[in-house]
């Protein structure tokens, strides 16, 4: 049976998995054991495709089941087929959208990792819809290797999805819950690489120095992947694709400082975790810039909130990187030694990852890029003209713009009313009045969308041009207007991306090389202008601060006149081909 399946996953820490199952058993619940064995090639063939198999034993009942990407972050395609014995039979998908992927497997199935779950579970009305709740625990197993699974799912059984956001913000805010975007299948691939490398090894020593390996790989940075837009996406089609992206990089890195899968056991948040996840958030940030009044965007309130959240984790880096970065190059320049205290305000990269003001943030963007309609706010352009909606200033308000007929064609219609009317009011008698037809002309509704690629390459020339002319209006002694232009640069670079994931053939190798080489120098400064105030303000209680305050100040000279220097090689106009 073909189903599409809208299920949201929050990961439960131990802390909260007693009042979980608690909550569970105050209705009427049922438990079940499911053990499932899921299949791969060597190679990684479905994964890749993002392609699931598994033989499941749900009771006493084996079900086979493919599940592939559907339409959002929530959404899965789902084919069921209940099975007498665990025996994988492919030939069901004859004729299914699974079978071209089938098809091109190069090498045979194989089981790669198996899941073992108790699984409580029950039903629950809401206003939007019914769901179903599940607290599942147990393990992900790989040959020698186990991952825990400690995780509530909320799955639309009937209604809008609307309705696995109502339960689902209420669970994660009363028991403290943490947005996990990975499936089993996915956390067991990995797991099931991890076991293959270190199975490869040989001898006892050379496995733990593996195994280790594999931690650190397992739970390693998650970074920015390339954006895979469809030419043909509406404006805000594309705005949640990239949206989505973003995301996963946020709550990968956020799942590992929250020490999901690791709590107790080992630590693996790392201050690149930190970074990373903040990479993620400043794309964010630039992406909404590049579509405001193009797209639909998020509520102004969760746009605002980002900030808060970038802020937070920012300060828990910024010492850090000092520490690591600039305190080194003052100590080789002669300053006496120093110590100072970390996360002064006592909140860890740990903390912070548990909020659930923070969580609860995640899963409102999570929400948005699920429910959000994708046409777009803006007025219809035809796609064989040049013509493009004027350019909105980058903090304007977007503006709700719905397409409406042309003005002759409210006219035509107007006009035949009145004739019409007045026809049959003259109608006299029994012999009918004389009628004079009107004929409307089909005028076309402005219903076509304007090309996305242009809209962009409308705006990131306005972005070049502020760039390049932007010591015209500001004052070079202040270093604020050295920070602002930072900004606009890495904006720049990560609205390139955007337009690369639309165009992945075209040639912006040559400007991005000299936008990068900028944003380093602008990036250089901006590491020492933060590390002078933060030095400026030790200088009472740490005499020796007062070198670095001296050592600082004259270095941001030189690197303003590099600055300026570097700007002038960024060409007036963006080659797009």
């Amino acid at each position: 049976m073909t189903m599409s399946e809208q299920e949201l996953k929050l990961h439960v820490p131990a802390s909260a998995a007693a009042q979980v199952e608690k909550a569970l058993k105050k209705a009427k619940c049922e438990t079940i054991s499911l053990r499932a064995m899921y299949f791969d090639t060597a190679d990684r063939e479905l994964a890749k495709s993002k392609i699931a198999i598994r033989l499941r034993l749900e009771g006493e009942n084996w079900v086979q089941t493919l599940k592939m990407p559907g339409s959002n972050a929530l959404t899965k395609l789902e084919l069921n087929h209940n099975r007498p014995s665990p025996v994988l039979d492919l030939s069901l998908y004859a004729g299914t959208p699974a079978e071209a992927a089938l098809l091109k497997l190069a090498k045979p199935l194989e089981l790669r990792y198996e899941t073992n779950v108790t699984r409580v579970f029950r039903r629950q009305r809401t206003r939007k819809g019914t769901i179903e709740i599940a607290y599942d625990t147990g393990v992900i197993r790989a040959a020698e290797l186990e991952l825990p699974i400690s995780e509530v799912e909320f799955e639309l059984v009937s209604g809008s999805a609307e309705a696995i956001f109502e339960i689902g913000k209420k669970w994660l805010s009363q028991y403290k819950l943490i947005l996990d975007l990975r499936s089993k299948s996915q956390r067991g691939d990995a797991l099931a690489q991890s076991a293959a490398n270190i199975r490869l090894t040989e001898s006892a020593g050379a496995k733990n120095v593996v195994r280790n390996d594999e931690v650190l790989r397992f739970w390693a940075p998650r970074k920015a992947r390339a954006y895979e837009i469809d030419k043909q996406d509406s404006a805000t089609q594309a705005l949640i694709s990239v949206t989505t992206e973003c995301l996963e990089q946020i709550c990968a890195n956020t799942g590992a400082l929250a020490e999901i899968d690791t709590l107790g056991v080992v630590s693996v948040g790392r201050p690149e975790h930190v970074h990373q996840l903040r990479i993620g958030m400043r794309r964010l940030t630039s992406n909404w810039k590049l579509f405001t009044g193009l797209a639909w965007l998020p509520a102004q309130d969760v746009r605002d909130e980002l900030r808060v959240h970038l802020g937070r984790f920012g300060a828990t880096r910024d010492l850090e990187v000092m520490l690591a970065t600039v305190v080194p190059v003052l100590t080789d320049a002669g300053m006496p030694a120093m110590q100072f205290g970390t996360h002064a305000e006592g909140a860890t990269p740990h903390d912070i990852a548990k909020d659930p003001t923070y969580q609860q943030w995640l899963l409102r963007l999570l929400e948005w890029t699920v429910l959000t309609p994708t046409n777009d706010p803006v007025p219809a352009v035809s796609d064989n003209t040049d013509q493009a909606p004027l350019d909105v200033a980058d903090d304007e308000p977007q503006t709700d713009v719905t397409p409406k007929a042309s003005d002759e064609t409210a006219a035509a219609t107007a006009s035949a009313s009145e004739q019409t009317a007045a026809a049959l009011t003259s109608a006299t008698g029994s012999a009918p009045a004389q009628i004079e037809p009107i004929i409307i002309p089909l005028t076309p509704l402005p219903q076509a969308r304007p090309v996305l690629r242009r809209l962009l390459e409308q705006r990131l020339n306005k972005w070049n041009r502020q760039i390049v002319r932007h010591w015209k209006t500001e004052d070079k002694s202040d270093i604020e207007a050295y920070h602002d232009l930072r900004k606009r640069i890495k904006r720049m670079r990560y609205a390139l991306n955007v337009y690369e994931g639309l165009r992945p053939n075209c040639n912006l190798t040559g400007y991005v090389k000299k936008l990068a080489a900028a944003q380093e120098v602008f990036g250089h400064l901006n590491d020492m202008s933060t590390a002078l105030t933060f030095f400026s303000a030790h200088t009472q209680t740490h005499p020796a601060a007062w070198f670095a305050v001296g050592w600082l100040t004259a270095t941001i000279e030189t690197l303003k006149l590099q600055a300026d220097e570097v700007l002038t090689h960024i060409p007036g106009k963006i080659r797009y081909d």
